[in-house]
């Protein structure tokens, strides 16, 4: 009897190693696996945003970043509370996964009654039954009240950058008509400190290689804008081998 304790006890400490080690997992995404993120409040506000809405999926992959960044917590973990959350992420995946993310809460006994409070910057990811908890202060945040605050469609920002590169492309040769991609303003300098004659830095990624038929290129651009002269071009070039990252980052989905 006693050897059969023994063995139980055995068992069950492995089983809980087990479990542990599940709740410790990094969960690793990617972005063109998601479908959609869907933010609830329990107030009832809620927000969706979709894979197929360009300046959404922008967003769903800083989310994705966030998350697979984040650090599994080394405090103890509440993962079986039940208490309604006042605010909820659902990342929705393109194989019908569904993985949620919640507030992780710190609990304690007083007087034999349980009392929770969220933890400062963590949360639970919870996926296929398995429950993580996580160290983010930006997932934190954007869970609780950034995902409020996202623009409805292209900031401003972004749509005076499109209305100045096309603008300016006019200027060049129809041998670069093709580069019309993630187009961007990288820099403006004043000349002489005059706020009406600018250099401008531009560059954006041909078309064409969104298709997948022909590799990515990059197109710069160095121009004068004055009253007098108008728009000059200075400089073009064409960049070659562009890599995964830097057309991430040309088309603002990573910083």
């Amino acid at each position: 009897m006693k050897k059969l304790v023994i063995i139980c006890m055995m068992f069950a400490g492995l089983f809980s190693s087990i479990q542990i080690a599940k709740a410790s997992i990094q969960p690793k995404l990617k972005t063109e696996d998601v479908l959609s993120i869907q933010a609830n409040r329990i107030s009832g506000d809620s927000r969706l945003f979709k894979e197929s809405d360009g300046y959404e999926e922008v967003i769903i992959s800083k989310v994705v970043k966030w998350i697979n960044t984040s650090h599994p917590s080394e405090g103890q973990t509440e993962l079986g509370v039940n208490i309604n959350p006042i605010s909820k992420l659902e990342v929705r995946m393109k194989n019908g996964d569904i993985a949620v993310i919640e507030p992780a809460l710190n609990c304690i006994f007083e007087n034999q009654k349980k009392s929770c409070t969220i933890a400062d910057g963590e949360v639970i990811y919870t996926q296929n039954n398995t429950k993580v908890q996580l160290k983010s202060l930006e997932l934190y945040d954007w869970l609780l009240v950034g995902w409020k605050y996202e623009s409805i469609g292209v900031p401003k920002e972004e749509l005076l950058e499109e209305t100045l590169y096309t603008r300016y492309l006019s200027y060049l040769d129809k041998t670069y008509s093709d580069f019309i991609m993630c187009p961007k303003i990288d820099k403006i300098e004043r000349i002489n400190g005059d706020t009406r004659r600018h250099i401008v830095y531009a560059s954006a990624l041909n078309y064409s290689a969104h298709h997948g038929d022909v590799p990515y290129e990059r197109i710069h651009i160095t121009l004068t804008d004055t009253p007098e002269n108008g728009v000059k071009i200075k400089k073009v070039t064409i960049q070659k081998g562009i890599s995964e990252k830097e057309i991430r980052k040309q088309c603002r989905r990573e910083d």
